[in-house]
């Protein structure tokens, strides 16, 4: 069984978790299409006008905090693929800085060459990057930032790499109101056996607006470069100082609602999210663990 009829099943599996079934010219690496903490889950990914610890994987522009910051996610995705995410973020003044790394994994995938009822053999699918991210205040109202990922992959028994760009704008439209832009996943890969894997290149475009007392409401529209194209609808509701309740709606084939919460005590925010998917696949989590170094300062990373 050749590495790429392998890739394509995996891509195929892979791609029912977000946006129709990819062709065989469609693009790879879906992991990089998502978001990483918790809170973006929960959100429907409706993220990319909103400034936060995470922000280096969504849109980098937004990452303009005023206190330091190391997050831990760690997502139970279906088919028993997993995520991991480790980030540490600085801001100040005018700029910030960033660095995370995300890993996804699938070890114990089934492989066939013919309709059998044991499988041939197993193998495993595994793919990361690495990102330096950085912000920066353009004037009072934007922030513009960018993301160079240098990306590895490896299926069975070839692996690749690569190099990504992400570009990102945040616009304060008003004291209530901000603009995110994103172009994520721009660059390539090197081949993988004899074909190189496209890179998901995408363009979101998002609205956050907290005009309520308490809540938090966000608009988001994702395109992708082989024509699909999605809606992203999150809210966020304080009901307390120390907790949050979200929900998110999107319109994908395979899932549409998301839920969570968030919890912030002392130096320390812990955010959740439950994403149940239609067709009979399951149910992902993700939790996230957020330490906040500095904690005399007033914390207000996860909103606007």
């Amino acid at each position: 069984m050749s590495i790429k009829k392998i890739q394509r099943a995996f891509l195929l599996l892979y791609s029912l978790t977000l946006v129709p079934a990819p062709t065989a010219a469609d693009p790879g690496l879906p992991f990089l299409r998502l978001g990483s903490g918790a809170r973006s889950a929960a959100l429907a990914e409706a993220v990319t006008a909103l400034p936060g610890a995470t922000a280096i994987s969504y849109n980098p522009a937004a990452l303009h905090l005023q206190d330091r910051s190391t997050t831990f996610t760690h997502s139970e995705w279906i088919q028993d693929i997993r995520h991991e995410y480790l980030s540490f973020a600085s801001g100040k003044g005018q700029s910030a800085m960033g660095v995370a790394l995300q890993v996804s994994q699938a070890p114990e995938l089934e492989f066939r060459t013919n309709p059998t009822t044991e499988p041939q053999g197993k193998f495993g699918v595994y793919e990361g990057v690495l990102n330096l991210a950085y912000a920066r205040r353009w004037c009072p109202k934007v922030h513009i930032g960018a993301n160079l990922k240098l990306i590895r992959q490896a299926i069975y028994t070839e692996t690749a790499a690569g190099v990504g760009l992400d570009l990102g704008l945040l616009y304060q439209v008003r004291p209530n109101l901000r603009l995110g832009l994103a172009m994520r996943n721009l660059g390539r890969m090197n081949e993988l056996e004899q074909e190189a894997t496209v890179l998901p290149r995408t363009i979101r475009l998002g609205l956050a607006y907290t005009g309520l007392s308490g809540l938090l409401l966000n608009l988001e529209a994702q395109y992708l470069t082989d024509g699909s194209t999605t809606l992203h609808l999150g809210g966020e509701y304080a009901i307390h100082r120390h907790l949050s309740l979200r929900g998110g709606y999107q319109n994908a084939d395979t899932r549409n609602l998301a839920m969570g919460l968030g919890i912030q005590t002392g130096i320390w925010s812990i955010d959740y999210a439950f994403i149940p998917f239609k067709s009979g696949l399951g149910e992902a989590h993700r939790l996230s663990i957020v330490l906040h170094h500095n904690a005399n300062q007033n914390r207000k990373t996860n909103t606007l």
